[in-house]
């Protein structure tokens, strides 16, 4: 199975925030099954400011330890997921999907269906206004990790 993990799930867990341990078992079942994770490059984008942010100002980290940590973890990612592929057409569907509030969602949906994602993983659920018999259905790691 190909499955579209949401920034922030994967920001959840290198973070350590409230959701962590659901964070945690559903990638880590994603892991050990046969399943490719992808993730996006607006997402990857989003996520190397996020962890540069949190290094500086919570972990209070300088360079170069904090550049060294920073490529630490980004590689560490980069080893384990997949990156979904975009192109002009994908982004203007996510732009144009009027079912959609929130526009950078409705680009990740995009970007998992054109990679051909059976499933996209996100802790914000209600942000993606999907049909039941969409092909990529959307779940959070709690309702994963249900069917396991």
């Amino acid at each position: 199975m190909k499955v579209l993990v949401d920034t922030n799930v994967i920001l959840e867990l290198i973070l350590q925030r409230e959701n962590v341990g659901f964070a945690k078992r559903s990638l880590s079942v994603l892991s050990q099954g046969d399943h490719e994770m992808y993730l996006t490059v607006g997402g990857f984008y989003g996520m190397l400011y996020t962890v540069d942010n949190y290094l500086r100002k919570v972990m209070e980290l300088k360079k170069p330890d904090r550049m060294e940590a920073l490529r630490s973890i980004m590689i560490q990612i980069l080893n384990k997921f997949q990156v979904a592929e975009h192109d002009r057409k994908s982004l203007l569907r996510g732009i144009e999907d009027e079912s959609f509030s929130d526009l950078e969602d409705s680009c990740q949906y995009q970007a998992a269906s054109k990679e051909g994602c059976t499933l996209l993983l996100t802790f914000n659920k209600s942000d993606f206004v999907v049909e039941d018999d969409a092909p990529v259905k959307v779940m959070t790691p709690q309702e994963f990790l249900e069917l396991f």
